[in-house]
């Protein structure tokens, strides 16, 4: 009862039940401390020492309570007020109940419940807000991420250059797919070997590679240019840059990029090409113009030699080598000359039959004795447009070519033919279109041209042969005089069996048919005058030189001629053979001494020939003054460079019909004959 107090006291509202309950209800002072059957169970359990305390939750009053049942320990004092023998210390006789209700804790429990679910559903919100903003955000960044990579994935898997990354301890950690297409080796073989990198390139430029590597990290580091031999076997040349990848100071390996140059190169090789054949032609243009002036000289005067002969056999023989040899020596300037791009082609029409007969003695001597040369011509010669002279230098480079293809001897045959070409026929030099053509074939059974190297054999400077033999030019020349005929070349080779050259020229079609040659074709050495049988001695110019200036074979009555050359054995050669022809002479060594000389006698001069480049003033300004005062008097112009604009005719001049060009070394025969007519008002 004490205890109810105090609790009453301490919390009216709280304890709405509290009694001290016993089993033997009876004995206590009021019979409220009856136990419920759940106070008399536990109160057993007290007694037989299982539990201490114990608590329920239980209805009372339809109304939630917490039950609390404590015992009541008998001690020492209690024995002070109970004598019975049932007491005893330590034994339980009862107990404290205590009922609380409930409701009150359950609200507040509710109310935690709620504020809880609250917070935690806020907690929710704002977590699921968070997380939201914070996936856009990632979502955001993992856009840009992609968007980086497929920039990344596109620029590199569509890279047209070579790019790759190797790490720091040498292992790829990149490479383009562009390298199957620029190597012929895929990216897995390179990223399962990396060494591969190394291995395609060229044996002669490994070291180069290495050296370039070992600066890398040197300011001074720059790209560098190597081969790569591809998995086809090409050599192809590419250009490198390789730079060192740090990121925060750690090194993180190479970026390299390589860039296929070798469209670049071969037209790097062809503008030095052009370059080399600019300003090895001058030069070749210039040894040219001296060395034809030595050739006419020496060409004038084995004409006048073969006059002086009198039917000697073995003087004739020497003459007719000399003149060979002087054919040679013109086709070598020719081919200078055509080297320094500064010979015209003159076309008329011509017997492709008859130009190959005419030279065909100098082609015999260009070959030894064990060479066999046939010549077969066309039955049918169908006249084309053609250059004679510039045709035989074809037949001699395309002969000397022949006979070096076949040291130890063969046969050459050259032969012609009328041809109908009716579809285009896709030759390896050039494409011959359908059409009418007087056909050019020389054949050998030499040695015969690799067929890679088929398609540049007309290359400039490309030859098979040794330094000592060839310089690469003769069949560069060779098609390119036969372009500037509008005819087509075509090559036929077969490795140890030979080779065929064949040249389609267009007939000429508002031509005449031409009477075909003789098989044997004609001597090749200038006629000899058998019926002279004067023993007239010439007059030295001097002591010095030797050279005879007045020879009084025939009457000076055939006309006065000016001859200007600035080349004193042209210039006395030349007068020799045209004093011969009964003309007579005034010669000049320079412009304005041809000047003055034609105002002092421009009444009497029936012919005027003028070289064109020469001191003081030149053959063109000769000539203005010329035309200036006597334009219908006939002119004749020579020059060892050629007809080309370096000669300072415009087209203008040449095109007026007393105005002729002859280019040195001069063929005398034709010369001659030019004046002849000339002079005679014939031409």
């Amino acid at each position: 009862q004490q205890a109810y107090e105090v609790l009453h006291k301490q919390s009216s509202n709280l304890a709405a039940f509290s009694h001290t309950v016993s089993l033997n209800y009876q004995e206590t002072i009021d019979p409220y401390d009856k136990p419920d059957a759940w106070e008399a169970k536990i109160l057993k359990e007290f007694r037989s020492g299982v539990i201490t305390e114990a608590s329920t939750i239980t209805k009372i009053n339809s109304a939630p309570y917490l039950k609390l049942l404590k015992p009541y320990v008998i001690d020492q004092g209690c024995l002070n007020c109970h004598e019975s023998p049932e007491f005893k210390v330590g034994a339980v006789h009862g107990g404290m109940s205590v009922a609380i209700p409930m409701q009150p804790y359950y609200a507040t429990a509710v109310m935690a419940r709620h504020t809880i679910l609250l917070t935690h559903l806020l907690l929710w919100l704002l977590g699921g807000l968070a997380i939201i903003k914070f996936s856009a955000a990632f979502q955001r960044y993992q856009a840009t991420i992609t968007e980086s990579e497929k920039k990344f994935r596109i620029v590199s898997e569509f890279a047209y250059n070579f790019e790759y990354w190797i790490k720091d301890n040498n292992q790829l950690a990149f490479i383009s797919p562009s390298c199957e297409r620029l190597t012929g080796y895929s990216r897995l073989e390179f990223m399962n070997n990396p060494k591969l990198l190394l291995d395609i390139i060229h044996p002669d430029d490994k070291e180069m590679y290495r050296r370039h590597l070992h600066k890398i990290d040197d300011p001074e580091h720059n790209g560098t240019d190597f081969r790569v031999i591809t998995r086809d076997g090409q050599v192809r040349w590419f250009t490198h840059t390789c730079s060192p990848i740090y990121i925060n100071g750690q090194f993180l390996g190479r970026r390299g990029s390589s860039i296929d140059i070798t469209e670049h190169k071969k037209l790097e090789e062809r503008l030095g090409h052009t370059k080399r054949l600019e300003y090895l032609g001058r030069f070749a243009g210039g040894i040219a113009h001296d060395f034809n002036n030595v050739l006419t000289s020496i060409s004038t005067f084995s004409h006048l030699l073969a006059q002086e002969s009198h039917g000697n056999k073995t003087v004739s023989d020497y003459i007719k080598y000399i003149n060979i040899a002087t054919k040679l020596g013109k086709n070598l300037t020719a081919n200078l000359l055509s080297f320094g791009k500064r010979q015209e082609v003159t076309l008329c029409a011509a017997s492709l039959n008859n130009i190959i007969s005419g030279i065909a003695d100098i082609l015999r001597s260009l070959v030894n004795e064990e060479i066999d040369l046939q010549i077969k011509p066309a039955v049918d010669d169908l006249p084309i447009a053609a250059d004679k002279h510039q045709l035989e230098q074809v037949l001699i480079n395309l002969c000397t070519n022949a006979r070096d293809a076949m040291p130890n001897g063969g046969t050459i045959k050259i032969a012609t033919q009328a041809v109908e070409v009716e579809s285009p026929i896709n030759g390896n030099i050039d494409e011959i279109p359908a059409g009418c053509y007087m056909k050019l074939s020389l054949a050998d059974n030499g040695e015969g041209i690799n067929p890679a190297d088929l398609s540049r054999i007309c290359e400039p400077f490309f030859t098979t042969k040794n330094s000592s033999k060839g310089t690469g030019l003769g069949l560069a020349i060779i098609h390119d005089i036969i372009k500037r005929h509008g005819a087509f070349l075509n090559v036929q080779s077969v490795v140890g069996e030979g080779t065929t050259f064949t040249a389609y020229f267009p007939v000429k079609h508002n031509s005449a048919p031409l009477t075909p040659p003789q098989e044997t074709p004609a001597p090749a050495s200038p006629p000899i005058d058998t019926t002279r049988t004067d023993d007239k001695t010439c007059s030295p110019v001097n002591a010095g030189t030797g050279i005879k200036e007045n020879i009084p074979a025939r009457p000076a009555s055939r006309g006065t001629i000016l001859l200007s050359d600035d080349e004193e054995m042209v210039r006395n050669s030349l007068t020799i053979q045209l004093q011969q022809a009964g003309f007579n002479v005034l010669g000049a060594a320079n412009g304005k001494k041809a000047i003055s000389l034609f105002i002092d006698h421009k009444d009497e001069i029936n012919l005027a020939i003028l070289d064109l480049l020469q001191p003081l003033r030149n053959g063109r300004e000769i000539y203005e003054v010329i035309y200036k005062n006597q334009h219908h008097l006939p002119v004749i112009f020579i020059s060892g460079n050629g007809g080309g604009a370096d000669n300072h005719l415009s087209p203008e001049i040449l095109a007026r019909p007393k105005v002729h060009f002859m280019a040195k070394p001069l063929v005398i025969e034709d010369f001659m004959t030019l004046v002849e007519d000339l002079t005679s008002g014939s031409a």
